[in-house]
């Protein structure tokens, strides 16, 4: 199993690396590295989406909540669709047509403020700077479970491998890398599905013991108020995730963004019923694991054949590589594009923006490195308070920013810090004591959100004409 996963890996990194250095060379201005020179189309697109979101959170997070709770989980996916579905009609291609290379870039212009643009790329690095921490614990919990490596050497070869490819070609290496990724990944799930049930002794065997060891993880594991809870958080996010938007600009035209959400939750509807089986039947064959984090790892090593073992073992890596690719581009983008290049270097030349660009990601990679060695919870929990974070401070002044024109700057900014607070401060006090209402903290930080900034909006000076030209077909009445 080593060895076939060290050719399989092999073969894998000299594909990226020829890649990378590929983009490099077709790489001259910042439209080219963070946008892809705006040449993706709808196929490659759609992977990108997905890949992205699949993330150490699916392949490590997910499986072990499907093996911990069974079924329940699933009906999660439910609201990342939905979310999708509303980035596909509500937000990509207003987006897409205003053109920039940022969300930031979409906030300043929208509600014509530079000061609102700023405080997006910060909030945009902070919270995505979490979200690295949950790709990188997951990749140390996959070596220190298959090939007994220390930890912080696996993060540490993950943060170089991928920031080098990231540097290296910006989107457009990263697009065609994770659409090879997205296919991989489906390839290594669709097989090992049927060899895990061959091993569980089919669907009815796997069914019965599951039953006896614990009814609720064929049944309901979570109640209805927390799988509601869970699929706001999932789903509101997505739909204003930046990291997933900032790839609406890379692609030819808007009809060609609405094409890849579709083909994106495509892959992700096999991801997902595939992910389901493999949890529960890991439980059926380990069933007293000391860490459900540990489930797909040991699966991989211990019951699959070498090849798809080696094969699934990548996937999981390249899980983790496309988020975490896409994530440092982001925040490179909110250093480089938004903070550094709007505030403090408004002239400074492309080729300057891109050095600093490179530069920010080699740096915010490595700081995630420390908090991901502290494990302050499983992955799947990281993933989902980061996806509260996103969703209360984000949500609002995308989505409906961009559907109701009279949001002022005055009101994003009142609903990006009040979301933001509201949801930390219910997380870590209120619901404590609000357990019995059943009321989650990405819930409050909606609400209090929405409630601010249509409020302070209505009271404050509307946004010009001029800036709300791209987004909204008609003039202000």
């Amino acid at each position: 199993m080593t060895n076939t996963f060290y050719v399989v890996a092999g073969i894998y990194f000299a594909a990226i690396l020829g890649i990378s250095i590929w983009s490099y060379f077709r790489t001259d201005d910042e439209v080219d590295f963070i946008a892809a020179g705006r040449s993706i189309g709808p196929l490659v697109g759609g992977a990108v989406l997905a890949a992205t979101q699949i993330s150490a959170g699916t392949f490590v997070g997910t499986v072990g909540r499907h093996y911990l709770a069974g079924v329940s989980w699933w009906y999660v996916w439910f609201g990342v669709w939905a979310g999708w579905l509303v980035s596909a009609f509500w937000v990509a291609p207003k987006l897409r047509r205003f053109g920039a290379l940022t969300v930031p870039d979409y906030i300043a212009v929208r509600f014509g403020s530079k000061g609102a643009g700023a405080l997006a790329g910060a909030l945009i690095v902070v919270s995505y700077t979490v979200y690295l921490v949950a790709q990188f614990q997951a990749g140390g919990e996959i070596a220190l479970t298959i090939f007994g490596m220390q930890p912080l050497t696996a993060m540490l070869i993950l943060v170089a491998s991928t920031a080098l490819y990231t540097v290296l070609g910006g989107v457009r290496s990263s697009s065609y890398i994770e659409f090879i990724q997205t296919l991989i990944m489906v390839t290594a799930l669709v097989i090992a599905v049927p060899v895990l049930l061959h091993y569980a002794g089919g669907l009815a065997q796997a069914r019965h013991f599951l039953d006896s060891l614990d009814p609720r993880l064929t049944a309901t594991f979570y109640g209805w108020k927390e799988i509601l809870a869970f699929s706001v958080s999932f789903g509101f996010s997505i739909a204003a995730a930046p990291y997933e938007m900032t790839r609406y600009y890379s692609m030819r035209d808007e009809r060609t963004v609405r094409r890849a959400i579709y083909v994106a939750i495509g892959f992700q509807v096999v991801i997902g019923v595939s992910v389901l089986g493999i949890g529960m039947l890991t439980r059926v064959l380990f069933p007293t694991l000391s860490s459900p984090d540990l489930a797909s790892s040991v699966m991989a090593f211990e019951i699959l054949p070498p090849l798809v073992g080696a094969l699934l073992l990548v996937a999981m890596l390249s899980a983790i590589m496309s988020t975490v690719n896409s994530i440092l581009l982001v925040v490179g983008a909110g250093v480089a594009h938004d903070l550094y290049g709007k505030l403090l270097r408004p002239r400074a030349s492309q080729k300057h923006l891109v050095l600093v660009n490179r530069a920010s990601i080699l740096v915010l990679a490595l700081i995630p490195v420390y908090f991901a060695l502290q494990k302050y919870g499983d992955v799947q929990t990281i993933v989902v308070e980061q996806a509260k974070f996103v969703a209360s401070f984000f949500f609002v002044p995308v989505v409906i920013g961009l559907n109701w024109r009279r949001g002022t700057a005055a009101g994003a900014v009142a609903a990006m810090v009040g979301g933001f607070l509201a949801c930390l401060v219910w997380e870590f006090t209120g619901q404590r004591g609000f357990a019995s209402h059943g009321i989650d903290a990405v819930e409050v930080g909606i609400a209090v959100s929405l409630v601010l900034f249509v409020v302070v909006s209505r009271y404050t000076r509307p946004v010009a004409d001029q800036n709300l030209a791209v987004f909204f077909d008609t003039p202000r009445a």
